[in-house]
């Protein structure tokens, strides 16, 4: 079903075009250099995947099967839009906006930050004004217990884009910033009274400073004008937050219109946990980085340590065209007042999100943003939420790490953007076998239908293929067939992802 602006200028219009305008340059360059053609854009999804998709992505929770009648008999020509209205409505979709901040900026037992972030959520605050709270009032360097050197890195990374953790240590060839300046932006996170207390490793070994010197607070230089001077009788963290949100090129909205692209639509590579066994926690700042005056030298690069590097990480914006489908996701979420309820309002909206979905692999991996979803795992609060009494929401930030919402991918919050998705042993395990999981089971009614097992669970009716083969088991084993069908329908493929 098509949406009911077609053929309007509308922030959703002006997206889908420059997504398509992205994959037929890439489709021209594939044959340009007589590679294989991309494949065919997918068809709009039907209105069950659509549904599904929806709820699970904006809400946070599998559609009901009221919801479900209503909306597949539904014939009003808007009702995709009008869906996607109501469910950014929900609490629920504030609890998934929250999640969002909270893993971006290592949110995990601060009473005062987390009731301010939940409501911020709820308001769909301006994301600029939750980077001038949480940064320029100093919560983050709190949170980090004043290590200057962690603010600095994890701001860099979670809100513009750049990678400073090997410039910790070294300059590294491939990376834009060098030690010094990853020192100087660490400075920019110290209190007033210690605003010439960073001082360069004993081992520092570069021309542009001697072991041991005082490092001026500076910040990053993202643009070819220079940096606003850090000035000593103004606050140093609003400072920095009001260069971020004011002066840096606008590079955090870039940063978090993707972030927000990709909890919609994914991003390539799916996480694939092949040990077997127990959650592995993610390592500490201090097992990373060593010692808190950060050493020239260490055992490895911060890329090979860390669970789950953005793919979107690293992209140069600056040197983009205004066209390119990457800058009018960051211009149409700066227009949107960068209120993120509103933005995956607008990308809900767009015919991209209503394909069906794709299995990325290497047959795009030529064309970053592909104008359809991809297929992903449920998040994991959607997974606890099914089979557990326990709502993830009344859960700590951070359960411990033999808590199964865990093993399902809630992350640490050591490090920005960590909870993943993973495949592995042991959640096929935890499916087939938890007492949560049976739990859950147990409590379908002997009576429930097929049909509505089918809808609770996977968002659709069932097919006569599949009738004809729950028909079957009823009549050999009556007395549990309901519950033997719930546990078979929460261990398919379909209820595991999302379409």
């Amino acid at each position: 079903m098509r949406q009911e602006n077609v053929g309007a200028d509308t922030p959703a219009t002006r997206i889908d075009a420059a997504l398509v305008r992205d994959y037929q340059t890439a489709q021209q360059q594939q044959r340009q250099h007589n590679r294989t053609p991309l494949p065919a854009l997918p068809p709009l999804a039907d209105d069950a995947v659509f549904l599904r998709r929806a709820c699970i992505d904006l809400a946070g929770r599998l559609p009901r099967p009221d919801e479900v009648r209503s909306f597949l008999t539904s014939g009003v020509p808007a009702k995709r839009a009008l869906l996607t209205d109501a469910l950014l409505k929900e609490p629920g979709a504030a609890e998934v906006r929250f999640r969002m901040l909270a893993e971006t900026f290592r949110v995990k037992e601060d009473e005062v930050v987390i009731a301010w972030l939940r409501q911020a959520a709820a308001d769909d605050r301006p994301y600029d004004q939750i980077i001038t709270y949480l940064i320029g009032e100093g919560h983050m360097s709190r949170r980090d217990e004043g290590n200057a050197y962690r603010t600095g890195v994890e701001t860099a990374y979670a809100v513009l884009g750049e990678d400073l953790h090997c410039a910790q240590c070294h300059d590294h060839p491939f990376n834009d910033h060098t030690q010094m300046e990853s020192h100087q932006f660490a400075a920019c996170f110290t209190q007033n009274d210690q605003f010439d207390n960073i001082r360069l490793p004993s081992q520092y070994k570069y021309r542009d400073g001697k072991s041991g010197e005082q490092v001026k607070p500076r910040l990053l230089q993202m643009t070819r004008e220079p940096a606003p001077a850090m000035k000593r009788d103004q606050d140093p963290h609003m400072q920095v937050a009001h260069w971020i949100t004011h002066e840096s090129s606008r590079r955090f909205g870039y940063v978090a219109a993707m972030r927000i692209w990709s909890s919609l639509f994914g991003m390539p590579g799916q996480h694939v946990d092949r040990t077997v066994g127990g959650s592995d926690p993610a390592p500490s700042w201090e097992e990373v980085h060593e010692r808190s005056d950060i050493p020239a030298t260490r055992r490895c690069c911060y890329a090979s340590v860390h669970p789950n590097s953005l793919a979107w990480i690293g992209q140069n914006f600056a040197q983009r065209s205004a066209v390119n489908a990457e800058v009018v996701l960051a211009d149409e979420f700066r227009r949107c007042g960068y209120r993120i309820g509103q933005f995956q309002r607008i990308l809900a909206r767009t015919d991209a999100y209503q394909r069906s979905s794709i299995v990325m692999n290497t047959d795009w991996n030529s064309s970053s943003l592909v104008p359809a979803p991809h297929i992903r795992r449920l998040p994991a609060e959607v997974i606890w939420d099914v089979v557990s009494a326990e709502k993830s929401g009344q859960l700590p930030q951070v359960p411990p790490l033999e808590h199964p919402l865990r093993m399902l991918g809630r992350g640490s919050r050591e490090w920005s953007d960590e909870s993943i998705t993973p495949l592995s042993h042991e959640l096929a395990r935890f499916m087939m076998n938890s007492p949560d999981m049976q739990n859950t089971v147990d409590a379908e009614p002997a009576d429930m239908s097929t049909e509505d097992l089918f809808i609770s669970f996977l968002g659709r009716y069932p097919s006569g293929v599949e009738k004809a083969a729950a028909q079957q088991h009823r009549s050999e084993s009556p007395k549990t067939a309901a519950q033997d069908i719930a546990w078979a329908l929460l261990n398919t493929r379909e209820f595991m992802f999302r379409p």
